[in-house]
């Protein structure tokens, strides 16, 4: 668990021990780095370490989190008349992650890369954006297609990190794009 902090010279602290903790994961895995080196390595004691988070998990989670808050692309100020389209919002949404490379190196240094798309469903069922989407449906079912679609992207996002970025981040905006706008198998009743 991490501390919600209430000024902002707190979270600026807080923000400062998570990329600490990115670092270091840049240049060994989570798993061998203790809350002692981490301290160690940004030159602070460890009660400064656990006034903001309980755990070095909890660290990590922070670090996750506060990167997809930063994440603003599905809120961007448009000027009027300009014309929002899927593939619009999403290429914004690729470019975010390629900006947060280093994140995704790390995580996926350490094994970790199914973390992320953990935090990223949690945090997205937690988000009342959904209602946005899907207005006529129940919570439970908004719920259900917020988890498909935010699973489902991140996993496309890992994939295409851990090729290399072979395609451009407006290549991988139209095959989302497609998948969030067409039927996913438009030929299954041929198979009933």
């Amino acid at each position: 668990m991490y501390k919600l902090c209430k000024s902002e010279q707190s979270a600026a602290r807080q923000r400062q021990l998570e990329l600490g903790l990115l670092e270091m994961m840049g240049q060994k895995r989570y798993d061998d780095i203790t809350v002692s080196e981490l301290c160690d390595f940004l030159q602070i004691p460890r009660k400064s370490f656990y006034r903001y988070f309980s755990s070095k998990d909890g660290a990590l989670h922070a670090l996750i989190d506060h990167t997809m808050m930063n994440y603003e692309g599905f809120n961007a100020v448009y000027t009027p008349g300009d014309r929002r389209t899927p593939e619009r919002e999403l290429q914004q949404f690729f470019l975010f992650w390629v900006e947060h490379k280093p994140l995704l190196d790390a995580l996926a240094k350490s094994g970790m890369s199914g973390i992320l798309v953990e935090r990223a469903m949690g945090y997205s069922v937690g988000s009342a954006s959904s209602s946005r989407f899907l207005q006529d449906d129940t919570q439970f079912a908004r719920q259900q297609v917020m988890l498909f679609c935010i699973s489902g992207l991140m996993s496309m996002v890992l994939s295409w990190h851990h090729e290399g970025y072979p395609q451009s981040s407006e290549q991988m905006a139209a095959i989302a794009a497609r998948l969030v706008t067409q039927p996913l198998f438009p030929n299954l009743q041929s198979f009933f």
